[in-house]
């Protein structure tokens, strides 16, 4: 049996991309590649970026986090891998990180791994390359990513119509891509979606 690996970019509550809509099309061919990239890259280069109102603070515990889930396409194979790596603050300024100025009203928040994710995801990719290596009947599976960015600022139904953009980067040399552009408001009505869709999916209705 050939191994085979399926890449899945897995959305929900995460890149706000549940009904697909608010993805710029140029950044299409680069979420598709993601999966792969996310296990090749250099964590300490891994970045996620939020562009939000002024007015929506950070929260002390809500951060990023990035959801990584390795399943064998046939049971028992190997032992899956489901994870999920928190990201910190930076200090770093964004436009040193070559991100444009937010502008008037606007504030950049930059996350990455802090060390303890970073040696996780290390491990992961290990696993995975070994995986993918060894080349046995049985050893295909699937592979899902996704970034959680619900509980990253505080906020209120009176900021819904202000605008929100995600950006990501997995290679410094690559830098940032927008994964995402829209509301806060269309935001949390994709977060509400995905997670009821989660919901009937687990309880299989």
């Amino acid at each position: 049996m050939r191994n085979h690996w399926t890449f899945v970019i897995f959305a929900g509550v995460l890149l706000g991309l549940a009904a697909c809509s608010g993805i710029p099309i140029r950044s299409m061919a680069r979420l598709v590649k993601l999966p792969d990239q996310l296990l090749h890259a250099n964590p300490a280069e891994i970045m996620f970026a939020v562009q939000v109102d002024n007015r929506l603070l950070p929260t002390v515990s809500g951060t990023p986090t990035f959801s990584i889930d390795i399943q064998p396409a046939v049971a028992g194979a190997f032992e899956a891998v489901q994870r999920k790596l928190p990201m910190q603050l930076s200090v770093t300024a964004a436009p040193a990180m070559g991100l444009e100025p937010a502008g008037p009203g606007r504030r950049w928040m930059v996350y990455r791994f802090a060390p303890a994710s970073q040696a996780e995801l290390q491990r992961i990719q290990a696993q995975f390359l070994r995986l993918q290596a060894e080349r046995r009947s049985g050893t295909g599976g699937s592979l899902a990513v996704g970034i959680a960015q619900d509980g990253v600022v505080t906020s209120d139904a009176t900021l819904d119509h202000t605008r929100w953009e995600s950006w990501l980067q997995t290679s410094a040399q690559e830098g940032f891509y927008m994964l995402w552009s829209g509301s806060l408001g269309e935001l949390k009505a994709q977060e509400r979606a995905a997670r009821n869709a989660a919901a009937t999916q687990k309880t299989g209705g």
